[in-house]
């Protein structure tokens, strides 16, 4: 009985270990950050949280030290700390601007004085996707308007491969010369964070 346990036991590392084997990042090489940073999000999506989860996951960064999570932020929040970055995760849903109580239009205004704020300090954007593609055929879609506001003015994209399907990343790599670094999953995010991410 003790063997099959223990064999058991080893076939889930071995998968374990499989299954980080196969997670890949590819394009562009982490981009060096200090810390600490802010992460927030664009649309009022899941994604922040997310973000926020993932980075605690990764271990080597501490909340409220290394890392702060500001869930709405405004302009005067980019300067609060001397940030080595903001690192912005971009998803927008019906259901988290209903419960923010704001609209789309009134989002992206936040998310450019934002963004206008970390250009006037210096204070470098990371744009993040990493949810599945919910762009539809609109142009002026929700998701479509956060991309546009956050990523023309990034200094740092990071998406997972399944929104990048019609280029639309590499189309701001492009045009902007905005270093792309794509993810297999959204798990790949937490190797990113150990690589990236520099404690002074």
């Amino acid at each position: 009985m003790k063997k099959i346990v223990s064999f058991a036991l080893l076939l889930c590392l071995l998968m374990t270990l499989t299954s980080f084997a196969a997670a890949e990042i590819s394009g562009d090489a982490a981009v060096p950050t200090k810390c600490p940073i802010m992460i927030t999000n664009a649309g009022q999506g899941p994604g922040g949280k997310m973000g926020r989860l993932l980075v605690s996951r990764a271990g080597t960064l501490v909340e409220d030290q290394d890392f702060f999570y500001v869930d709405v932020p405004y302009a005067a929040d980019v300067n609060a700390r001397d940030y080595g970055a903001i690192v912005i995760v971009i998803g927008s849903t019906d259901k988290g601007l209903g419960a923010t109580g704001i609209t789309i239009d009134q989002e992206i205004d936040r998310v450019n004085e934002v963004m206008a704020r970390a250009k006037e300090v210096g204070t470098p954007v990371i744009a993040v996707m990493l949810e599945k593609d919910k762009r539809s055929d609109v142009s002026t879609n929700a998701n479509e308007r956060c991309i546009d506001a956050v990523c023309p003015l990034a200094s740092w994209m990071v998406v997972i491969k399944d929104v990048n399907t019609d280029g639309r990343y590499d189309a701001f790599k492009t045009e902007y010369g905005i270093p792309l670094t794509i993810l297999d999953n959204s798990m790949d995010f937490i190797a990113l964070v150990q690589q990236a991410f520099v404690k002074e």
